[in-house]
């Protein structure tokens, strides 16, 4: 016990007396990988701001997937950067990196501190890089989560709600994931109208609705296909208060949403103009006099 008491004594010797002889040069390699940070961080920055003013939204693919890469490369480099600084300095302090790399007491300690799972982040992380899961800006959904890809690296996943809570998720925990917003998107849209109504009637006008909807250029820009009636003008279900037809629109990713909500007001504001009735859930209720 004396012995190693002793030898681990000398070694932090040795270790302060180059951190003294040496602080120079380990200062100068903080220094510098901090530089190194920051460059990278602000070329990525600069990058993603170049493309996203240069490259319109005609080519918002290109857009998205050159904002992934830029983010898994950059991380990658401060990783690497980061590694190669503490070898450096654990050398300039003294320290044999070479046999406590080789050593087998390393690897136990690694698994120890949970190398395991984050080697599954990195191989899951790689899987959806390359087989393009998704891309930064996608809106996504992983299990009860879903919201926009801020970041992405190999190792973690994240994606901003629509409340703006950001969610961190380790690219290991992901089995199975939605992505909504994948070369193109489609806006479902259920309406229903009153039994007493006259069904060839609501079908000319919503045919006039989605003959409308196209001559806005405001929204056509984002449309692929005109809006219609899902099986061909057909009803999709006969509710307990209403006739329900089912609207489907094809558009450019991510505008769903907005063309979803602008066919509900066309469709409410037209049929209150046309007389149609949109029939709501009501109770009757009668009242008995027990005299």
């Amino acid at each position: 016990m004396e012995d190693n008491s002793s030898a681990t004594q000398i070694v932090t010797s040795n270790i302060f007396k180059n951190l003294k002889d040496n602080w120079i040069n380990i200062v100068i390699i903080l220094a510098a990988l901090l530089i190194l940070i920051i460059i990278v961080r602000l070329v990525s920055r600069r990058i993603r701001r170049l493309f996203d003013k240069k490259i319109s939204d005609e080519k918002i693919e290109i857009k998205k997937r050159t904002f992934t890469f830029t983010s898994v490369i950059s991380n990658l480099i401060i990783v690497a950067s980061t590694l190669i600084a503490a070898l450096i300095i654990a050398s300039e302090l003294g320290i044999e990196v070479t046999p406590l790399l080789a050593g087998a007491g390393v690897v136990g300690i690694v698994v120890g501190f949970g190398a395991q799972s984050f080697i599954k982040d990195l191989i899951n992380g790689t899987f959806i890089l390359f087989e393009q899961w998704f891309q930064v800006n996608d809106v996504i959904a992983v299990g009860d989560t879903s919201g926009v890809v801020e970041r992405f690296n190999l190792r973690t996943t994240v994606i901003r709600d629509l409340e703006g809570t950001v969610h961190y998720i380790p690219n290991g925990e992901i089995t199975k994931l939605s992505n909504r917003t994948q070369l193109w998107s489609r806006a479902v849209v259920k309406v229903g109208v009153h039994y007493k109504e006259n069904i060839d009637k609501v079908l000319e006008v919503l045919e006039n609705i989605f003959d409308d909807f196209m001559n806005d250029k405001e929204y056509r820009k984002v449309i692929l296909e005109s809006p219609k009636i899902l099986g061909d003008g057909g009803v999709s279900e006969l509710g307990d208060s209403a006739v329900v037809f089912t609207i489907i629109c094809k558009v450019k990713p991510g505008n769903q949403w907005t063309i979803g909500r602008q066919l509900r007001k066309r469709i409410k504001d037209k049929f209150d103009k046309e007389g149609i009735e949109i029939p709501y859930p009501c109770t009757n209720i009668y009242m008995r006099n027990k005299s």
